[in-house]
């Protein structure tokens, strides 16, 4: 058993305005459902993302939440937003809740949005996840990586590109962590997914601040007291992904992903 990491992505069409709610279309393979974890070991919601041309509102309710009326309900102009649920690791979620994400808006326009959900026991699971006092003292250099992570425009399917496809010169056999990514293009969510995040999306927005993207695993490992920074081994650099959803089409999409060589043998 391990921690796990997921990020949840749908859209809404034909908003009318900033009190009429669309429902979520969730991406082909996301779930809203809560995935079923020991009650004894907490999930958290760790972020919602928001993505739209105008000004919207996102949000998120249930019966198991504080109402099931406006519930979690944000409004954000920045897009995507980054850090528009400032309280990453301090909202408990139930097992197998059943959450309705929803969105309004003040155009026609589709919507992209999302949630990112933190295990801390996930069956199953085997995701990497380290806070950074973990690694600090094994860090030799830090290194970029791009990936050409064309978004299709079409918010209903994520598209995948190997982290090896544009650069490949990552160190044999090495452990590196990922401490932030950021996008030259506003790209509703970008993700981090692999067989060391447990083959589950570690989503963020995709934003063009690097302020705020660069070291966005670290800063939420520090905000939520939770380990949150993904530590992949190079040797699964091809199967190691960057997943993108976006509401427009994006033929050049360079996502950078900022990480810390730790070495070999690290025991992260």
């Amino acid at each position: 058993m391990g921690a796990g990491f997921e990020t949840i992505a749908g859209h809404a069409t034909g908003q009318t305005g900033l009190t009429t709610f669309a429902a979520a279309t969730v991406a082909t393979g996301d779930s809203l459902t809560v995935r079923n974890f020991p009650a004894a070991n907490p999930a958290y919601l760790m972020a919602m993302i928001f993505q739209d041309a105008e000004t919207g509102v996102v949000r998120l309710r249930s019966p198991l939440l504080h109402d099931n009326v406006k519930g979690i309900h944000l409004t954000l102009a920045e897009s995507p937003s980054q850090w528009g649920f400032p309280c990453p690791g301090v909202q408990t979620l139930k097992p197998q809740d059943s959450l309705i994400l929803e969105q309004s808006g003040i155009g026609t326009d589709v919507s992209q949005f999302g949630i990112s959900i933190y295990y801390t026991n996930l069956p199953g699971s085997a995701a990497r996840l380290h806070n950074y006092g973990d690694f600090k003292g094994m860090i030799k250099d830090i290194v970029t990586v791009t990936v050409l992570a064309i978004s299709t425009g079409s918010p209903t399917a994520w598209t995948d590109t190997a982290i090896n496809v544009t650069d490949n010169l990552l160190h044999a056999n090495t452990d590196y962590a990922v401490l932030g990514m950021y996008s030259n293009v506003a790209t509703g969510i970008i993700a981090l997914k692999g067989i060391d995040t447990g083959n589950l999306r570690m989503g963020m927005g995709g934003g063009i601040n690097t302020y705020e993207s660069s070291e966005y695993f670290v800063k939420l490992s520090e905000r939520s007291g939770l380990p949150c920074i993904p530590v992949f081994n190079a040797a699964n650099a091809p199967s190691t992904y960057v997943s993108a959803i976006s509401v427009a089409s994006v033929a050049a999409d360079n996502v950078t992903l900022v990480l810390a060589e730790c070495g070999t043998n690290t025991g992260l």
